[in-house]
């Protein structure tokens, strides 16, 4: 049978949703400096000589980038359950390969140097090895038992570490296609992960702030390094062996000393969380994006902040900088992904984009269209074409049997299903909700307990859903 995600996974996709229509506008301020208006639906503008750099292609918020080590190519991962496969050299960027067997959102994706093959890890908990070539799925490594929110691999590409919301860390191993070590002591949720320059060492950092270190091969807990107070979101090993680079939830930026276990610098914080970090030993430079919009470039020699940017329109979820230093890709609650130029550095606005997103439709709208763009169009869309979202097109959904949508990989819950779409079955999804009515399905938890809204819903539905709706 096909794994599913389990109750815990879908509901911690619909708190990640939640928590980015919170974080969307910094307070307004980030909007107000940048000169632009975030209401009524407006699109944004194209940035100078950027538009080129986008990446389109997704259906849904993109949550992870990697660049291969010459930047000719690119991964992204996104809440629409797929992984992108980019060509990303010069031209315009296009899309290589799609790879849609996931069953949750896909929230890391990573190069694995050596070799033509690629991991993907989401809220499903498992771990994939794919042949970049062929598109084949060579290993589902199994064993979290949450959502899978960051991986890292050595650098011989011999091992990969993973870092759930179960509390542990694992060692995959890529060679022999079989489970290694399980990194355990942690009290809370595993944020990220970074393997030591040298691969003999796994970091990782915890939503309870602790910086721990593990040996790869055994999984013996050796040290804890630091222990910060707030939880560390991102955490990078640097050149050189000796030193860590992290981002906390508090906004804190800085590098620690793995002998001293000391904070060697504290950099320029952030106002609100740090969401995603990278570090380019290449280039020299590393960089931090925050859940206010704002982006943060260092030399890592100097550790001069060289660039600022602020992005107007919500969090920084994912980034990775570019394969000549010189511009960084970064994704948030929008479908594509961004790229700002930063040498020599370009006015810079977003690549068209709706402000609200679908999802953060609040005013102006029927009572059933609301309840469709908060609780349905992240992963529906309504006419005949899906746009690649985490769900199947909802066009002509009423009369149609349960599972039936050609082209849509659905769970072994709804493809053995029976019943057909109606108003009945409509309205008791989301009485019940998912978990209860389809169990063993994909669809997030979405329950409705409002009888008026979910009849509201359920007559917009009717009319928008049909031809011509």
């Amino acid at each position: 049978m096909r794994p599913v995600p389990n109750r815990r996974s879908r509901l911690a996709a619909v708190f990640a949703v939640l928590a980015a229509v919170l974080w969307t506008v910094p307070g307004g301020d980030a909007a107000e400096t940048a000169g632009v208006s975030v209401g009524g639906g407006q699109k944004t503008g194209d940035a100078p000589g950027g538009l080129n750099k986008v990446l389109r292609g997704h259906g849904g918020p993109v949550k992870s980038i990697a660049l291969s080590a010459d930047g000719s190519e690119a991964l992204t991962g996104s809440f629409d359950y797929s992984m992108i496969h980019w060509r990303t050299g010069s031209g315009t960027p296009s899309i290589i390969r799609r790879f849609d067997d996931h069953d949750a959102a896909v929230n890391a994706v990573r190069f694995v140097p050596g070799g033509e093959r690629v991991l993907s890890a989401g809220d499903d908990g498992h771990v994939r090895l794919w042949n970049l070539t062929s598109g084949e799925l060579i290993k589902r490594f199994e064993g979290h038992t949450f959502k899978v929110v960051s991986l890292g691999v050595s650098a011989d590409g011999r091992y990969a570490i993973s870092a759930a919301w179960d509390g542990t860390a694992r060692v995959w191993d890529l060679k022999n296609l079989a489970a290694g070590a399980v990194l355990k002591g942690h009290v809370n949720s595993v944020n990220a992960a970074a393997v030591s320059m040298g691969g003999e060492e796994v970091f990782t950092a915890d939503y309870n702030g602790v910086v721990r270190a593990f040996d790869i091969s055994t999984g013996e807990l050796k040290r804890q390094i630091y222990k910060h107070g707030w939880g560390i979101n991102v955490l990078h090993a640097l050149p050189g062996g000796r030193r860590l680079f992290f981002g906390g939830l508090d906004g804190a930026v800085g590098t620690l000393d793995l002998v001293s276990g000391k904070v060697g610098k504290l950099l320029s914080r952030h106002e609100r969380p740090v969401l995603s970090g990278v570090v380019s030993a290449k280039h020299n430079l590393a960089a931090t994006g925050g859940a206010g919009g704002v982006i943060q470039v260092w030399d890592i020699t100097t550790w001069e902040l060289k660039y600022r940017h602020t992005h107007p329109f919500g969090p920084v979820w994912s980034m990775a900088l570019a394969g000549d230093g010189k511009g960084l890709y970064f994704g948030g609650l929008d479908d594509h992904v961004a790229y700002w130029q930063m040498d020599p550095d370009k006015p810079f606005e977003v690549a068209h984009g709706q402000v609200p997103r679908r999802f953060q439709q609040k005013d102006g709208m029927s009572p059933g269209a609301l309840q469709f763009a908060r609780k349905c169009s992240i992963c529906h869309t309504l006419g005949p074409d899906g746009s690649n979202r985490a769900g199947p097109t909802l066009f002509k959904v009423f009369g149609r049997k349960v599972g039936s949508l050609p082209g849509y990989a659905y769970s072994d819950t709804l493809k053995n299903g029976t019943f057909v779409w109606n108003e009945e079955t409509i309205d008791q999804l989301f009485a019940q909700g998912p978990d209860v009515f389809v169990p063993g399905t994909k669809m997030p938890l979405q329950k409705m307990d409002n009888a008026e809204q979910r009849r509201a819903l359920i007559e917009f539905l009717k009319e928008a859903t049909q031809e011509g709706g």
